[in-house]
């Protein structure tokens, strides 16, 4: 949050530089100072910390830290279960969770009437005593260990599921302070990790098992998956093209599971919401973008929910540089919920297609 106050005060300095030389007749200056001001405000994003950051969260609550802790004790999260220890730059005891093996850390802490709930990687902000210095051993450096698909695939699932925890404990917190008796959950989050790296053209599990062959292009635009007896599992295809053959997105796209038609899909209506409507013979599903995760060179980034309920995420990154030099694309998905994996591919394979940039 610190680093948010002086972007903001620095944005502030520049409007009132911006006013002072516009009022001083210095027109082109003051106008000059004036758009790199607005430009800071939307690099920071507009709303409360809670609708710009990704990474940080915050809520108004009368709950105590030992009180949170005696309800979330026993859940289960991907960075294991909750411990008690103390967060530099604020008062008393944190509740933390993790590091995963990356060094991922997801925090709550407390200053006066506001409960903070934060992701970090800089382990030496994190306080504790000997019986908990188990917990910092044999994580993995990422300046020594090898940038694999698998590798890289498991660092950045690690960030978009702290992300995600983060966005799913303020929730969790705002019910228990408008309802003692809330219910908490035996698990928070539990994902299955699959990734999609397009040299190796593969839909695969966290071990590196094939599970999915993958074909896409953006000139032509195709979409499609297969399975390991190269029989086609889904496709995807643009109901219209443009003169240079690229889909037209407002006329939707048809998808098909095993060469008959399952879905459609459609642009997302819904105000300060991109992404698509997937119509399918299951139910509503929606495809939701959300900000970059940016500590893991993710900038393509959605939500796949039924019913309001979040069923996956997928994280695209388009030119990671892996061992050997090899450049390439790699996507991630989290899956909360495997029943509907084939059509949570689908959409990886759908939305970096249409994002023709990813495929470049």
């Amino acid at each position: 949050m610190k680093a948010e106050r002086i972007q903001t005060l620095t944005g502030i300095l520049a409007i009132v530089c911006g006013v002072l030389a516009l009022s001083a007749g210095r027109w082109i200056m003051g106008g000059i100072i004036i758009m790199l001001a607005f430009g800071m405000f939307w690099n920071r994003g507009f709303g409360n910390i809670n609708e710009r950051s990704i990474y940080e969260n915050e809520i108004e609550s009368d709950l105590t830290i030992p009180q949170i802790y005696e309800k979330l004790k026993d859940m289960d999260t991907p960075l294991g279960k909750a411990w008690i220890g103390e967060h530099k730059g604020y008062p008393g005891e944190s509740i933390i969770f993790g590091p995963s093996t990356f060094k991922d850390v997801v925090v709550i802490s407390q200053k006066g009437k506001k409960l903070n709930i934060k992701h970090i990687t800089l382990l030496d902000n994190i306080g504790r005593d000997s019986s908990e210095e188990h917990r910092f051993k044999n994580l993995i450096s990422t300046d020594d260990a090898n940038v694999t698909y698998e590798n890289y695939s498991k660092f950045a699932g690690f960030k978009l599921a702290s992300v995600m925890m983060i966005r799913h404990l303020r929730e969790m917190l705002e019910e228990m302070n408008g309802n003692s008796n809330a219910e908490v959950p035996k698990s928070l989050d539990a994902y299955n990790l699959y990734y999609h790296n397009s040299n190796e053209g593969w839909f695969k599990d966290a071990e590196g098992n094939k599970v999915l062959r993958v074909e896409n292009t953006y000139h032509p635009f195709a979409a499609a998956l297969y399975n390991a007896d190269d029989e086609q599992m889904a496709s995807v295809h643009a109901r219209k093209l443009n003169a240079r053959g690229e889909p037209v997105h407002s006329e939707g796209f048809d998808l098909y599971a095993n060469g008959e038609p399952y879905a459609e899909i459609l642009p997302m209506q819904e105000k300060r919401k991109e992404g698509f409507v997937v119509k399918t013979e299951d139910g509503e599903f929606k495809l939701t973008l959300f900000p970059a995760c940016r500590r893991a060179n993710i900038a393509c980034n959605y939500m796949i929910t039924k019913d309001d309920e979040i069923k996956a995420v997928i994280g695209g990154s388009s030119k990671i540089v892996f061992q050997d030099g090899d450049i390439s694309q790699n996507d991630e998905i989290l899956s909360y919920d495997d029943d509907y994996l084939v059509l949570y591919a689908m959409l990886e394979i759908f939305i970096i297609s249409v994002h023709g940039r990813f495929l470049k």
